[in-house]
C-alpha cells in the first residue's frame, strides 16, 4: 500500500470515527431497523459491536483461506520437485556415454599452472 492510499484510510477511518462520536454526542439520532427504533446508546453501541466483530470475522476467514492456499502451493511446489526428480532419474541411463566421455575429459585435461 503506498503512501497515498494509506492517507486516504486514514482520513476514511479518521471521518468514521468523528461520524461516530457525533451520533453518541446528539441526542435526537435514531436509526430504524425492521420498524424497531434504535436510539440510546446501548443499540447504537451494538450496532458498533457488531460491525467489529463482522469485521474480525473476514479477516480471520481470509487469514485462515490464505493459509490454506500457501499449504496447497507448498505441497504442489513438493509434487512437481518429485515428478522431476524422477524424470532425471529415468533419463539417467541415457546419459551415461555423456557423463563417461565427460569424465574422460576431466580426468586428462591440464590446467595452466600460474606463474
Amino acid at each position: 500500500m503506498n503512501a497515498n492510499k494509506r492517507n486516504l484510510m486514514i482520513g476514511f477511518a479518521v471521518l468514521f470515527t468523528l461520524l461516530v462520536l457525533g451520533l453518541f454526542a446528539s441526542g435526537g439520532s435514531h436509526i430504524v431497523i425492521d420498524g424497531e427504533e434504535i436510539g440510546d446508546v446501548g443499540g447504537i453501541a451494538g450496532i458498533l459491536i457488531a460491525a467489529v466483530v463482522a469485521f474480525v470475522a473476514i479477516v480471520l476467514a481470509l487469514s485462515v483461506t490464505g493459509l490454506v492456499l500457501v499449504g496447497v502451493a507448498l505441497m504442489l511446489v513438493v509434487v512437481l520437485a518429485m515428478v522431476l526428480g524422477s524424470f532425471a532419474l529415468a533419463a539417467l541411463p541415457l546419459l551415461f556415454p555423456f557423463l563417461i566421455i565427460y569424465a574422460i575429459y576431466c580426468l586428462f585435461r591440464t590446467k595452466p599452472r600460474a606463474a
